[in-house]
């Protein structure tokens, strides 16, 4: 069986089937159209800016808001200031949070020039101490996790940078990794490749034990648009669960689709 409620630090989820969080789609209307198709454990926010919210934009905080029914909320940040993105979370765990998550994933250039989304892997010392603060920022009950890609650029992929520094943040206190199969470099493009998800399965679970003991889990994202691919991901990596992004545009019900096939 495949289909088993995942575990966040205190956290537990119906499914191991979570939204990702896309820019410009992950407003609450399409999380709760999600939600009402069933199988959606977890939903993410749109990507938050700390001193957005900080500093009270009405944009900033229409994408984190949520409803009763938008239960579980993941709300995820960006950022490359230890102490913003610690205020950041504060603000987060105050407006109804249940996981916060910090992107250290997304490729586009208006968030790797500010240090933060993927541009975070070329830095995991900045990565550490920022996942450091965040954890020490937030109340024991609200669990932190981090999204990533495989590495910046194909060596980076190759050493599995994304496995040493999903190990860092564990040892900090992040308790769930999610890994997007690509490069920074390759953007969208090609396709995801579950091997490198392998290995920060496979790298993770050394370090932090098998999830069913308590160890971290590692979440598999990239190219899921059926039940198939979910069971395909979950089979093919070792994943305790899936993210699903694009691929749930045309198929909203994928979460339930997926959850049944397990």
């Amino acid at each position: 069986m495949l289909a088993r409620p995942l575990q966040f630090g205190p956290v537990r989820l119906e499914t191991n089937l979570l939204l990702a969080p896309i820019a410009g789609w992950c407003e609450l209307a399409w999380r709760e159209t999600c939600r009402s198709l069933g199988g959606v454990g977890l939903a993410c926010t749109d990507l938050l800016s700390p001193k957005g919210l900080i500093c009270g934009s009405e944009a900033t905080a229409d994408l984190a808001r949520t409803s009763e029914f938008d239960q579980p909320i993941g709300m995820q940040l960006y950022g490359g200031d230890p102490r913003v993105l610690a205020e950041g979370a504060r603000w987060c765990a105050d407006h109804g949070a249940t996981v916060v998550d910090i992107n250290m994933g997304c490729p586009v250039d208006k968030v790797c020039k500010k240090d933060g989304g993927s541009k975070l892997m070329c830095s995991p010392d900045l990565a550490r101490r920022i996942a450091e603060a965040v954890r020490g920022a937030l109340p024991d009950e609200i669990p932190l996790t981090a999204k990533m890609r495989l590495g910046w650029t194909e060596e980076d992929a190759q050493r599995n940078a994304a496995g040493a520094l999903a190990v860092s943040l564990t040892e900090v206190g992040v308790c769930g990794i999610t890994v997007h199969g690509r490069t920074t470099e390759q953007l969208f493009k090609g396709a995801c490749r579950r091997e490198g998800i392998r290995r920060v399965v496979e790298a993770v679970g050394e370090a932090t034990g098998d999830v069913s003991s308590g160890g971290v889990p590692v979440i598999g994202n990239g190219d899921v648009r059926s039940a198939s691919d979910v069971l395909g991901m979950l089979r093919e990596t070792g994943a305790a669960g899936v993210m699903i992004g694009r691929g749930s545009f045309a198929r909203p019900w994928v979460f339930r689709e997926g959850w049944e096939a397990c």
